[in-house]
């Protein structure tokens, strides 16, 4: 996906939130990836990047309550579902329905299209509230947040532990075998994919990995199946089915080779990839989230129905 470049200059503001260890190239390197370390490092010797308001070197550590501002020429950013929806909320926890394509927080060529962007327009508090998990920008269903950082690690314990339960509906490509099944496949780096994103079961430097998978029902040569992780690895789902040989619909990274992927980065969305994966966005959707509440300490159970483009083509099999 291409940026559109634009002749007028902007400066993006990233506030460090957590007490870090990082430099400052570490940080720009890993959290904004669209560029590598060296160009990065041109950048910060050119005067592009200060740290709250000061030039900065590329070595310069950064500390909680820091502002990383870069400077650069703006462009016109991918397009995105904005409608997003509060599902839950009380006094220390925001609940929303993130929709699908939308990315939760800057990366790439995403800056102001996010989740966290939008959330911090609609209501200036938001500087303030923590994600406790991340989606897929193609992925839609239920995020958490937090809204005092002192909450946070009470609930990504839960993450850890297992204690939360998180539910997925998807759409699969092929007949999908009865019942349930659970898979306790490893996963690490693809070996030899052309994409440095790209995962695979017994990949490079893989880590165990176990998702509990249940038919619900079955049109053709598509199944629709409930899906719940019990560990939380990058890309953990889709990685499981492209290995059980039932790829999720609209997925250009693990329903086709290599080509599927880097045709999308480089001519978006286009009749090519539409007859390959049929739909534009990941049909895979968060539809239930049940965790221990930090404060009340009693389990709170959340649900959100699948959107209607999924129903839509499910529907329409």
């Amino acid at each position: 996906m291409k940026n559109i470049p634009i002749h007028k200059e902007i400066t993006l503001v990233s506030k460090i939130t957590n007490k870090s260890s990082q430099t400052l190239l570490e940080f720009l390197a890993h959290r904004f990836a669209y560029l590598n370390a060296d160009e990065w490092e041109g950048r910060i010797e050119a005067g592009k990047v200060m740290v709250n308001g000061r030039q900065a070197s590329a070595g310069q550590p950064l500390r909680a309550g820091d502002e990383v501002a870069y400077t650069t020429n703006s462009w016109e950013e991918p397009e995105v579902n904005t409608n997003y929806r509060v599902v839950f909320e009380d006094d220390q926890l925001l609940a929303v329905s993130k929709p699908a394509p939308l990315p939760v927080h800057a990366i790439g060529a995403y800056f102001r299209n996010t989740l966290m962007h939008l959330l911090r327009r609609d209501r200036p508090e938001a500087d303030h509230y923590h994600l406790v998990h991340r989606l897929d920008s193609e992925t839609s269903g239920l995020l958490l947040l937090v809204k005092d950082a002192k909450y946070l690690k009470e609930l990504q314990k839960q993450w850890i532990t297992q204690s939360v339960q998180k539910t997925y509906q998807a759409i699969v490509f092929g007949k999908f075998p009865a019942g349930k099944q659970l898979l306790e496949a490893p996963i690490g780096k693809k070996d030899g994919s052309l994409v440095r994103m790209k995962l695979a079961v017994n990949g490079s430097d893989a880590r165990a990995s176990a998702t509990e998978f249940e038919w619900l029902e079955t049109k053709g040569d598509f199944s629709l199946i409930k899906v719940r992780p019990l560990t939380g690895r990058t890309h953990q789902i889709r990685v499981h089915l492209e290995h059980l040989g039932f790829p999720i619909v609209g997925d250009k990274l693990y329903s086709g080779d290599d080509e599927t992927f880097l045709h999308f980065y480089e001519h978006d969305w286009d009749d090519w990839l539409r007859e390959r994966v049929l739909l534009p966005r990941v049909a895979l959707h968060a539809f239930q989230l049940e965790f221990t509440h930090p404060v009340r300490g009693e389990r709170v159970v959340l649900n959100d129905p699948p959107p209607e483009d999924l129903n839509a083509f499910w529907s329409n099999l």
